[in-house]
């Protein structure tokens, strides 16, 4: 009994170290040795990110390694809140429009469809009781009354294309906001706007 019990341990032991000699025998760089935690702030979030640390085989040397080797992080995608989006005529003239923000958009994506000029755009406050016409856009109203005004020193510049921006708060109580828009030059490029209006989309959602 005694012999069985030690060939037995003896067994165990030389099993351990042959599980030992396997490990050891694995691609050292293919093994992942340590975890480095990192706190990312993204859109005001704070999220939580790890990178893996492989050896080497060379005096126990890591190095980042794995698919979170360098830190990355992953970005919800673009999600519209309506089927369709807010257009306004820009022009070289600051020009406010009053529209309805969707319920929980957090972001918008905005397109800027002109070669001729960038867009610059922001949110303003009503300073009067607000008075507007009707355009042609839906869900677009032209703000007639006191409000503040952009200007090219102020506010988002979106050049050609589009681009997607998380959205700021609103300086309106509500969902009621009135932007405040115009074009302006592009660097390089003749600065006479006159007669240009450029239909600038404003698509509101969440992600991004």
């Amino acid at each position: 009994m005694r012999a069985s019990m030690a060939r037995g341990s003896s067994f165990g032991a030389l099993a351990r170290r042959g599980i030992s000699w396997c490990l050891l025998a694995l691609p050292l760089a293919a093994a992942p040795a340590a975890a480095q935690q990192a706190v990312l702030n993204t859109d005001s979030k704070t999220i939580p990110a790890f990178a893996l640390w492989c050896l080497t085989g060379t005096d126990l040397q890591m190095v980042p390694c794995g698919p979170a080797a360098p830190l990355s992080v992953m970005t919800m995608p673009f999600v519209r809140a309506t089927p369709n989006s807010f257009m306004f005529p820009v022009t070289a003239e600051p020009q406010q429009f009053l529209i309805t923000q969707p319920a929980g958009s957090m972001s918008y994506r905005a397109f800027n469809p002109c070669a001729q000029a960038d867009v610059r755009v922001t949110s303003v406050m009503a300073l009067a009781p607000i008075t507007t016409t009707a355009t042609t856009y839906p869900g677009v109203l032209k703000v007639t009354s006191a409000t503040g005004t952009i200007d090219r020193f102020s506010g988002l510049r979106f050049g050609r294309g589009s681009e997607t921006v998380g959205s700021a708060k609103n300086p309106m109580t509500g969902q009621q906001r009135i932007v405040s828009a115009m074009l302006v030059p592009i660097p390089g490029y003749p600065s006479d706007l006159a007669g240009l209006t450029c239909e600038f989309e404003i698509h509101y959602g969440g992600g991004g």
